[in-house]
């Protein structure tokens, strides 16, 4: 069983290292031919990242969304997973330059995190899971998110500058609004259910420790931040450049908190 999580792993980073690859010459050069290359390795890497993640906490008996080090994995692996559903719905085929190389940071960097618990093993069981998973699954639609905000911003100032090469194989701007906000839409009620789930985990303030603060107010920062730009595009129809560096700005800071996580839980 330690040989086949061993050998999914590799084969996972070999096929998430391959679609990234195709994904850039696909936008680099066109007329390449490799378009539809790059989401078939993705789909492969996905494959091989379920299995290594399956098989892994089948060996260590720990469900995948109760440590840090299978929680941020499972992260990436479902940032993989919403964009291949949507991709051909929303036209976002050349997110996946983005999405495949952030799917392989997260297979690669959750093997450097502890397995250790992220969190107090004394919370209620039922509870602590959902709080975890509500999270890894936000946290897959915020990059998915983040990455159409990136593409975004980008494309519109190519356009603006009327560089047009890379700019016309790109996704169009309006499909790029539309992914972020459906994904924060989808993204958002997750995030709250981790913000008042963790904040009964929370002791007083007074005992926390400096990360326990820091990603608390991060954490809060975040709600805050997403739950403005969809208010604004809801009330008085902000869209555009504007909701997309509002949206990266929410996504990064939903970053810094695994960030935080991180720091706090790795081996030193």
């Amino acid at each position: 069983m330690t040989d086949v999580a061993t050998v999914a792993f590799y084969l996972g980073v070999i096929a998430y290292s391959a679609a990234s690859t195709l994904f850039f010459l696909d936008l680099a050069r066109a007329g390449t031919g490799l378009g539809t290359w790059g989401p078939r390795a993705l789909s492969a890497g996905a494959l091989f990242h379920a299995g290594h993640v399956v098989v892994a906490s089948l060996l260590t008996r720990i469900c995948p969304v109760e440590t840090l080090h299978f929680a941020l994995s499972f992260s990436g692996l479902m940032a993989v997973g919403a964009y291949l559903l949507l991709r051909r719905r929303l036209r976002i085929d050349a997110l996946g330059a983005l999405i495949a190389p952030l799917a392989l940071t997260f297979l690669i960097g959750a093997q450097f995190v502890s397995e250790s618990p992220g969190v107090d093993q004394a919370l209620p069981r039922p509870l602590l899971v959902l709080h975890i998973a509500a999270n890894v699954l936000g946290v897959g639609l915020f990059l998915l998110a983040g990455a159409s905000g990136a593409f975004y911003v980008v494309e519109e100032r190519r356009l603006k500058k009327k560089q047009l090469g890379l700019a016309s194989r790109l996704p169009p701007l309006a499909a790029l609004d539309k992914t972020a906000h459906r994904l924060l839409l989808a993204g958002f009620p997750l995030l709250t259910f981790g913000i008042v789930t963790g904040s009964l985990f929370i002791e007083q303030l007074s005992s926390m420790d400096a990360s326990e603060l820091l990603r608390s107010l991060l954490g809060y920062a975040s709600w805050i931040l997403l739950a403005i730009v969809l208010l604004l595009r809801r009330i008085v129809g902000w869209t555009g450049r504007r909701a997309a560096y509002g949206t990266l700005a929410g996504v990064g800071c939903v970053l810094l908190v695994v960030l935080v996580y991180i720091f706090r839980v790795s081996p030193g």
